[in-house]
């Protein structure tokens, strides 16, 4: 391994302890610390355009149990983050896409992890 590699791989890992401090402190309050919360949260940002099946969600938090995933959708869908919608073809499914708030609290996210790989 040369010097190039190391330094390179030592930037790489603090840009993502940064990121994931940059995640904490942008969503603590609200109740999403979890790093779970930005596996769900950026799959579905990145599926902003798409109609999610509520559990569709479940599967984009891939470090909890369903159960616990279950919980965390259910506790933003309460707490107005998410929003949830019947469909009109089958009344059993629920659609959920992100919030207003969710969404610029992501883009502000992703601007300041883009400045931790590009520093």
């Amino acid at each position: 391994m040369t010097r190039d590699n190391l330094g390179r791989r030592q930037a790489i890992a603090q840009a993502l302890i940064a990121m994931d401090e940059s995640w904490i402190s942008l969503f603590d309050d609200i109740g999403l610390r979890d790093l779970s919360y930005s596996d769900l949260l950026t799959h579905m940002w990145l599926r902003r355009d798409q109609a999610l099946h509520k559990t569709d969600l479940y599967a984009f938090m891939p470090s909890i149990s369903r159960r616990t995933a279950v919980k965390y959708v259910q506790q933003m869908i309460d707490q107005g983050l998410l929003k949830e919608t019947g469909s009109r073809e089958d009344k059993r499914v629920r659609q959920v896409c992100l919030g207003e708030q969710l969404i610029e609290r992501l883009e502000r996210f992703y601007d300041e992890t883009g400045r931790h790989f590009s520093d």
